[in-house]
């Protein structure tokens, strides 16, 4: 009788378990049939390593990159490397651990960098590196102006105003970054080709103006005259020209080296320098978010995209009226008023 009982005790209780099995099998297959679809509809996810906003020019690049992003419909995961190589580098690392469909990175330091980037694109994350180069060849795509090319042309220009001889004062970019050594490959390059310029190096800004005007003080302070100047990008040549400017040297020598800036083309213009810049347009992380778009998407992108082939991003030579726009600060960079609204632009303090 007991053994009976219990027979049909467990059919009975197999009987109102089956309907509770059956049901939780059926919300199973709902769950796993969300999440498969959802996958194929979630907005795609694009992680910014940048820079940081540590000047002007990064902040213009950010606020692009921002911009861009929301037009491609892609969700923008923020990463603020400070302006220092040491605090960027974990960061590719950590933003790759979030498995972003794409990752877009301001390389600070060239060589540091190629590891993490080697590592992010072999778990199947597609790289784009905007505006530095790093040494190693594991990436998708670079988006960068040819700082060698342009910084070559401008040299030759330089060289030229200065009658091939002379003291050049050269104020340095930041060491190890990879735009600081595309620089110098060609400004170094141009003057192996002119034995009686001397080149008196007062030292490197790191992309700051108030580094490069205190170094280049210090250099007009110690009695030596310069025939010209040269400084590693739009910081570099602002400092030069304000610390110029202070001075009671006069005429001021001419100069090369900046990325086109509002300011540099103000001070070069107010203090009568015969002046020539490269473009290097922060607006050009459009180029770089719409590069990882395609590549999110799978669709073929190019090994490196050249901005200076683009006439837009050509060097700009005197006269420079036609450049500088009185109604924007300082910090504009020459095109960026053309790819940012005037809301973006105010935010940035861009506007007078």
């Amino acid at each position: 009788m007991v053994r009976l009982h219990q027979q049909s005790q467990g059919r009975w209780y197999r009987a109102r378990l089956a309907p509770v099995l059956i049901a939780v099998a059926a919300l199973a297959a709902v769950v796993w049939v969300g999440v498969s679809s959802g996958a194929h509809t979630a907005t795609p996810t694009v992680a910014f390593i940048s820079q940081g906003t540590s000047n002007s020019w990064a902040a213009q690049l950010d606020a692009a990159a921002k911009e861009e992003s929301a037009k491609d419909g892609l969700k923008e995961i923020y990463f603020n490397g400070q302006g220092s190589g040491t605090t960027q580098l974990p960061l590719i690392a950590q933003a790759a651990a979030q498995h972003p469909s794409a990752i877009v990175l301001v390389p600070l330091a060239a060589a540091s960098d190629t590891g993490p980037v080697a590592r992010a694109m072999s778990s199947g994350i597609p790289v784009i590196l905007c505006d530095s180069a790093i040494t190693g060849n594991k990436y998708t795509s670079l988006v960068n102006p040819n700082a060698t090319t342009g910084a070559t042309g401008l040299a030759k220009w330089l060289a030229g105003k200065m009658g091939g001889k002379g003291n050049l004062l050269y104020i340095g970019g930041l060491p190890g970054n990879g735009t600081t050594i595309a620089y110098d490959k060609g400004f170094y390059a141009v003057m192996k080709q002119y034995p009686n310029i001397h080149i008196v190096n007062g030292g490197n800004a790191n992309y700051s103006i108030s580094t490069a005007k205190q170094l280049a003080a210090t250099a007009i302070a110690s009695g030596k005259s310069f025939a010209g100047t040269w400084g590693v990008g739009g910081e570099a040549v602002t400092g030069i020209l304000q610390a110029y400017a202070d001075s009671k040297v006069r005429p001021i020598p001419p100069n090369g080296g900046a990325a086109a800036t509002n300011g540099a083309l103000r001070l070069a213009i107010q203090e009568h320098v015969q002046a020539a810049m490269l473009q290097f347009p922060p607006t050009d992380a459009k180029v770089c978010i719409d590069t990882a778009a395609k590549a999110i998407k799978h669709q073929k992108v190019a090994k490196y995209i050249n901005i200076s082939l683009l006439p837009q991003y050509s060097d700009i030579y005197p006269p420079l009226n036609k450049y500088y726009k009185a109604k924007y600060s300082d910090d504009l960079y020459v095109g960026s008023d053309t790819a940012l609204s005037q809301a973006d632009l105010a935010s940035l303090h861009l506007i007078k």
